[in-house]
């Protein structure tokens, strides 16, 4: 059985195990340069915070289904709130990533908020950013020190040193995203700023609010307004933006094995089961039983 079929939400035990060239216990670890990761050719959510560079190639990262290009010194950047996908990768495709979770950093702030705090990590910014040679050397060679303090276990204070060494990457990254945002910075008109609100609105609550209304009403506009914009931004409708959200969360939840249909269904908040069927096989062609079965053997 193919294991990346398996896996859909991404536990840190699990990460660690099929990944990991170092590690720190189980929220903290970092690989090897290697080709595409198999698991992330399907969708998948991460119990970390992934900071990835791509060494060499190129490749499609789909973030909470915008599509981005990876290649040469481009960063990439997820949270545990994204649902992840790297697909279409060119054979020389390479990339590094660190993976940690936010209980690693915890102590070496005082600010409870201390990764909210960087603008790169925010739902609205761009998860991949587009480095050049001398900004992907300067993080590689973070990566290298990481490599380097995580492999003396038997340090006193290895812990610390790789959170310190963390804490520097985070700095390093932030300040690249602030230099690139400056040059690339324009306001955004009306309805550019109407599709990014959306669009964050829609990954905060499509699994309680399938309904156009609901986020025309937070936003104050009409329905057909936002309908109409959001189709005019991106070539999607409002509702089928909505749609595609609930949809990919149920299929990440239809691929871990231990949950049942019924779960799922009421993890996205579907009345009962039967709804749910219904809903997932308008979109998909496959009642949730079969997609289960197809995704899992």
């Amino acid at each position: 059985m193919n294991i990346s079929r398996k896996i859909a939400h991404l536990t840190f035990p699990k990460f660690v195990a099929l990944y990991a060239k170092a590690s720190i216990g189980t929220d903290f670890f970092i690989t090897e340069e290697r080709p595409l990761l198999s698991l992330s050719e399907f969708p998948y959510r991460s119990a970390g915070y992934i900071i990835g560079i791509c060494t060499g190639g190129h490749a499609r990262v789909e973030v909470n289904l915008q599509t981005f290009e990876a290649r040469e010194n481009a960063l990439l950047l997820a949270t545990p709130f994204h649902i992840l996908r790297i697909y279409d990768a060119s054979e020389d495709f390479r990339c590094r990533f660190v993976v940690f979770s936010k209980d690693f950093l915890s102590g070496v702030s005082t600010n409870s908020l201390f990764l909210d705090s960087f603008s790169f990590f925010k739902n609205t910014a761009a998860p991949v950013i587009y480095g050049e040679a001398e900004d992907g050397n300067l993080l590689l060679r973070i990566f290298r020190l990481i490599d380097q303090a995580i492999e003396r276990e038997q340090h006193s204070y290895r812990r610390q040193i790789c959170q310190s060494i963390l804490t520097a990457l985070l700095y390093e990254i932030g300040d690249l995203y602030n230099r690139q945002h400056i040059i690339t910075q324009s306001k955004p008109n009306r309805k550019q700023e109407l599709s990014m609100l959306f669009q964050n609105l829609v990954f905060v609550h499509y699994k309680e609010h399938r309904n156009v209304q609901f986020y025309a009403d937070r936003l104050f506009v009409t329905s057909k307004h936002l309908t109409e914009t959001i189709k005019e931004m991106t070539g999607k409708t409002a509702g089928e933006w909505i749609d595609d959200a609930v949809v990919l969360e149920a299929k990440v939840l239809l691929r871990n094995s231990g949950m049942s249909v019924a779960q799922v269904a009421n993890a996205i908040h579907f009345p009962d089961q039967s709804s749910f069927g219904k809903y997932f096989k308008k979109h998909t062609g496959y009642a949730p039983s079969e997609f289960k079965i197809m995704v899992n053997t």
